[in-house]
């Protein structure tokens, strides 16, 4: 696991969706994407490589702060946690994607071990309770 400078949070996450070849996992509880461009770019670029990109936000949040994307959005109860990933990448985050100058953490996660933890954790916690919005 790699510690990220902060600087690079926001980059990392779209390093991420711009190189998956399969899919993407985005679970933000709470979104403000309006000024994050490139991110809102880079999300709508995959999904029309049919690169599927699915995103989880927490239950009652639902569209709120989405607008012009064009993923799957899911709403997950209670959820907290804050994870990126593809078929082959992982980020985990203390920080949800609100475009805002919050002090947050991002970790690169490096191994296969790690990878398989947290893309296991996405199984096994969010997934089960996970509800596909209408869009």
């Amino acid at each position: 696991m790699r510690i990220l400078k902060t600087e690079e949070n926001i980059a990392s996450t779209v390093s991420l969706i711009k190189n998956a070849k399969q899919f993407v996992v985005i679970v933000s509880p709470f979104n403000q994407l309006g000024g994050w461009n490139e991110l809102i770019a880079a999300i709508n670029e995959a999904v029309e490589k049919n690169i599927e990109v699915s995103y989880f936000v927490r239950k009652g949040e639902g569209l709120n702060g989405l607008e012009g994307i064009s993923a799957k959005i899911f709403e997950v109860p209670l959820l907290h946690a804050k994870m990126f990933f593809s078929e082959s990448e992982a980020i985990i985050s203390s920080g949800n994607l609100t475009n805002r100058p919050d002090l947050n953490w991002t970790c690169l996660l490096n191994s296969q071990a790690e990878y398989d933890e947290i893309v296991g954790f996405f199984g096994r916690y969010i997934k089960p309770l996970a509800e596909e919005l209408p869009v």
